[in-house]
């Protein structure tokens, strides 16, 4: 029996810890542009209180994306036993590309994944590598893809990354830049024979844009006095905390209705975001 399953995993997070009181001096704005009322030490509290957040990792000063994204692509090779040389794709899943200190603009050419391929040394012309841009369950359509490559005959392994490095895209003035964080995470996947039933049952995907489209966004600074045309990550944190408590749960029983497990047969849940 053939099936595809996850073969070896790799993560790497940066050493750089950013506690929630380094945020103590920061001048947090609204949307609009008006100035939080509340002191820095409330925001940070119920910050803390509704996220469970004390410490985030930033990339080091000379880190980029892609370079989390080989560090974490190394382990997971290594973790699988397979060479490299064999891999027939390398999906990458980010949002913003490399993005170097103190800059502005986001760097996509080559993809990522062409770096990551370059930096491995992979001499292979027939592993293709290339981006998806499919925000926070990027890397989770990353393995959806790979499986549909290897049940279409694309090969037998997959190396997918995910990699951020969101603290260079955040707005020192919006009080939602506390949330994100950078690293990085891969995997690869592989068809393999086994004597029993197990690997990637089944997946399932949904796709929203009707009102959801732009929950996240690229906009301007919550200080209004600085906008110079420079955009910054943004989102709308509590519609999309209520999208998720409905879509979440619906998405992943169509995933378990596909697959024929029963929830009760279920060890953990995992929930996968970023």
């Amino acid at each position: 029996m053939k099936s595809i399953l996850i073969n070896g995993t790799g993560s790497f997070i940066p050493e750089k810890i950013v506690s929630n009181e380094q945020f103590l001096n920061n001048h947090f704005f609204n949307a609009d542009g008006t100035k939080i009322p509340n002191s820095n030490e409330v925001i940070i509290r119920k910050f803390k209180d509704i996220t469970g957040i004390e410490n985030r990792r930033y990339a080091s000063d000379n880190e980029l994306s892609s370079d989390l994204a080989l560090k974490a692509s190394i382990i997971a090779i290594e973790e699988s036993g397979i060479d490299k040389e064999i891999l027939d794709g390398i999906i990458m899943a980010h949002n913003f590309g490399d993005i170097p200190l103190n800059s502005i603009q986001t760097d996509v050419l080559p993809s990522l994944a062409s770096r990551v391929k370059h930096h491995l040394g992979i001499k292979n012309p027939e592993c293709f590598a290339f981006d998806i841009l499919f925000g926070c369950p990027g890397w989770v359509q990353g393995v959806i893809l790979a499986k549909q490559y290897i049940l279409a005959g694309g090969g037998k392994n997959y190396l997918v990354i995910g990699s951020e490095t969101l603290s260079r895209v955040v707005d020192p003035f919006d009080r939602d830049s506390m949330i994100f964080a950078d690293g990085a995470a891969a995997a690869v996947i592989s068809e393999i024979e086994t004597s029993d039933k197990k690997g990637i049952l089944a997946t399932a995907c949904r796709s929203f844009t009707e009102d959801e489209a732009f929950y996240l966004h690229y906009d301007e600074s919550n200080n209004k006095d600085l906008n110079t045309g420079t955009k910054y990550i943004k989102m709308e944190g509590r519609k999309i905390y209520e999208f998720a408590l409905i879509q979440v749960p619906a998405a992943m029983k169509a995933c378990l209705d596909k697959s024929g497990i029963d929830i009760s047969d279920l060890k953990k849940v995992f929930i996968f975001f970023s």
